[in-house]
């Protein structure tokens, strides 16, 4: 139970259903009216509930409230529960309460999260027949256990017969009408631990929750009952999981306490509610907060358990201005402890984001490991078809299926599976005909929709929403959804469109599809819907270049970097030019830049391709072999801070050895020298908040030279040699005076020892 809602919660549920009961009329047995004559007398609207109840809820009050007509001179209709009733009793708990005679009553067996009950209500009995009801219970030895008044005013009284049968009963007028509501329900549902428990473990579906919104997960309380549920929003609470257990004993509770210490938690403050219940906080490495409680309400212990990640500690600047970022950074962090100069790092163990996929962007986005099947559907228009143009589909299927040697490159398929180091296989599964929407070209680049108040550009959505209608009925568009999210994992639409820079349409783009029904629902089609899709031009695999380097179209090149560059958009990486072109942080050299080429250190680290790295934290100086990163993707990173829960997602230098071969081969290459390439990462995370869900994103980016973000930090960049290189060639060091985001100089210098086919020896030295 909700700690603060001990007067609120079972009230408020019976209230709805006692307009419920109303509405659905009477059971067969009952000796109530039909449920027509029901409806037409009584209102669920609880306004007018809420207007007309203002009794005097006092048991031991004068009979001051105007008697129904429908009890007149106390000559009531109903003295006894038919036989039906008293064996729906007896079978649900356990034996047939007092009945109070009157004129209409109703007997009704309900459900709720904790199992079934009975209702039991009167209409017409006066304040006194009320009390002596009360009275009756006590003579048939129930016990008055609870008393409190709802949010109308009016009181309810629990009554409790020899830990078995429980009664909640309440008295109030309503619409004209007095009415007497019980509540029967039985008692062992509700009861406290006999010893026995149930349950040892939170289940896995449950272990997700705490991992998901507090990054570990707490301790287990052994119980016979309890429940937790992932968010929750209170004033005093932001974001976090509720989990409370039914029936242990306070002794349970204090073995509780004594566990958290035990797991590292820390008892900072005690304080006593407006119950007089005590309230406990605990504290696990200044992030992590429980504040737990044992209380008895109706006759039943409750332990109440609220854990949520405290970010005070987390908050920081990345070289930015705006206040109301909630931004979590390593600043001040140190360096961990490691063995001979190194702490291996897993990125596994981020507890706000572990890949692209935990971000808040990318949810329902494509999968960037494991097998996945591609949906492409080739268009062409009635005023420009394929065949006209000579656009082949085998050619696209070698461009993006093709093995090596079939395109001027490596097909996308190759690219993503070399690149992940095979722990990415795309199949790309394209539709054996064009699509041909129902319009031209001109009306689908003309088609816009307000969103929010913008004019959105929306006609490549409609082609694609067209698309899917029309396929639903041929193929089975629930086989690319691989992680069975009930969205298609990508779509890919390969269009006859001319290319043209200045028109979205007729250009190259990843895209969320924001087209969605009148009530902002995605379509669905054989249960699935559209999410991440890509739009590019057919043409684009025809770019070649002339001597002068400008852009032509040959129908004998099958070029596939756009589409490569375009998914690695799908995956979720932004690109890493800036768009005002004032800023060069890569230089071009980057896939997801200007250039083909291999991925960098960071792309595949977001991707989830690579999950761990080594820390340098010599107390003076270490030698490392770094392998070739085509063969393995092996890392360094030099930090002056580091934080093991925030993985890959915060402030550091990434180190490389590059070598031009394979996805960097031949004129494919973003150097001349092999060497070793260092990156400066600043991939620090923002909380936000939408529709009372929390998510984390990354806070930098390369594009935006318009400081939009409060900040000119770039998300990755090139750390040049002081020869002002990219490459750290054989004998180079690196500088000393390197700064960081926050000003700090870097933490280790380095130079390169030794360089072989195979790997780079480096040494590393304490910058002091």
């Amino acid at each position: 139970m909700k700690k603060g809602y001990k007067s609120l919660v079972f009230i408020g549920l019976t209230s709805l259903l006692f307009s419920c009961n109303i509405s659905n009329g009477n059971s067969s047995d009952s000796n109530a009216p039909t449920s027509e004559t029901i409806s037409e007398s009584t209102s669920s609207d609880s306004s007018n509930l809420s207007e007309s109840t203002s009794s005097d809820s006092s048991i031991v009050s004068e009979s001051s409230v105007t008697t129904s007509t429908s009890s007149i001179g106390n000559s009531f209709i109903y003295n006894a529960f038919t036989a039906s009733e008293k064996n729906l009793f007896i079978n649900l708990v356990g034996e047939v309460i007092p009945f109070v005679s009157n004129n209409e009553y109703y007997v009704e067996e309900n459900e709720d999260m904790y199992g079934k009950y009975v209702t039991y209500y009167t209409f017409g009995n006066s304040k006194d027949e009320f009390n002596n009801y009360l009275s009756s219970l006590v003579n048939g030895g129930y016990i008055l256990n609870d008393e409190s008044k709802d949010e109308y005013g009016d009181t309810w009284y629990t009554y409790i017969k020899d830990e078995k049968v429980v009664i909640e009963i309440g008295y109030y007028f309503w619409e004209g009408e007095n009415v007497i509501d019980a509540y029967v329900y039985p008692y062992s549902d509700y009861s406290n631990n006999d010893g026995e428990n149930t349950y040892s473990d939170f289940t896995q579906e449950e272990k997700n929750i705490f991992n998901t919104y507090i990054g570990e997960v707490i301790p287990f309380l052994p119980s016979s009952e309890y429940s937790i549920e992932g968010y929750y929003e209170f004033d005093d609470y932001e974001n976090g999981v509720f989990y409370y257990t039914v029936g242990n004993t306070l002794e349970d509770f204090n073995n509780y306490r004594n566990l958290l210490l035990n797991n590292g938690y820390i008892l900072t403050d005690q304080m006593e509610d407006e119950y007089g219940d005590t309230w406990y906080t605990y504290i696990k490495n200044d992030d992590i907060v429980i504040d737990t409680s044992f209380y008895v309400w109706e006759g039943i212990n409750y332990i109440d358990v609220y854990v949520y990640s405290s970010l005070s500690s987390d908050g920081g600047d990345v070289g930015g201005d705006q206040e109301d970022v909630d931004l979590i950074t390593n600043q001040g962090k140190g360096l961990p402890n490691g063995e001979n100069g190194v702490y291996n790092a897993n990125f596994a163990n981020g507890k706000y984001v572990k890949s692209v996929a935990d971000q808040g962007y990318y949810l329902d986005g494509c999968p960037t490991t494991g097998d996945v099947k591609v949906l492409v559907i080739p268009v062409e228009f009635s005023d420009r078809q394929a065949s006209s143009l000579g656009y082949d589909l085998e050619k696209l299927n070698l461009a993006l299926n093709g093995e090596s040697g079939t395109t001027n490159y490596y097909s996308v398929s190759e690219y993503y599976k070399i690149s992940s180091y095979g722990k990415l296989n795309l199949q790309f599964d394209i539709l054996d005909e064009w699509f041909m929407p129902q319009n031209n070209v001109s009306y689908y680049e003309n088609l816009t929709m307000d969103y929010y108040g913008s004019e959105l550009e929306i006609g490549d959505q409609v082609v694609m929403d067209e698309a899917l209608q029309y396929l639903e009925d041929k193929i089975d568009l629930s086989e690319y959804d691989s992680d069975n999210n009930q969205v298609i994992d990508a779509i890919m639409l390969i269009s006859t469109v001319e290319i043209d820079e200045n028109k979205s349409f007729n250009w190259a783009f990843r895209y969320w599809n924001l087209y969605t029904d009148e009530n902002d629902y995605y379509y669905e089609y054989d249960g699935v819907s559209a999410n991440d899709y890509l739009w590019a031009s057919y043409q684009f695999i025809l770019e070649s270049y002339d001597e002068e380097g400008n852009v032509t179209y040959d129908s004998n090149t099958i070029n596939p970097y756009t589409y490569i560059h375009e998914f690695g958009h799908v995956l979720g990486a932004d690109d890493y030019y800036d768009t005002a072109y004032i800023n060069e942080p890569l230089l071009g050299c980057d896939i997801m830049d200007a250039m083909n080429g291999d991925h960098n250190p960071f792309t595949k680290f977001n991707y989830g391709w690579l999950t761990s790295s080594r820390v340098v934290v010599a107390d003076e100086s270490v030698t490392l072999k770094l392998e070739d990163f085509s063969k393995s993707g092996d890392t360094i990173i030099i930090a002056n801070n580091y934080d093991e829960e925030l993985g890959a997602y915060q402030e550091y230098y990434v180190l490389m050895y590059y070598r031009s071969v394979e996805l960097n081969g031949g004129d494919y290459g973003y150097f001349i020298n092999d060497g070793v390439v260092m990156y400066h990462v600043n991939a620090s995370l923002y909380r936000e908040e939408a529709d009372g869900i929390v998510y984390y994103d990354i806070y930098n980016n390369n594009t935006d030279e318009s400081d939009y973000y409060g900040t000119k930090d770039n998300l990755i960049e090139f750390v040049k040699s002081p020869n002002d290189t990219i490459v750290y060639t054989l004998g180079m060091s690196s500088s000393a005076d390197i700064i960081d985001d926050q000003g700090n100089k870097i933490s280790y210098t380095f130079t390169i020892d030794s360089l072989n086919e195979n790997e780079a020896t480096i040494t590393f030295t304490k910058n002091k």
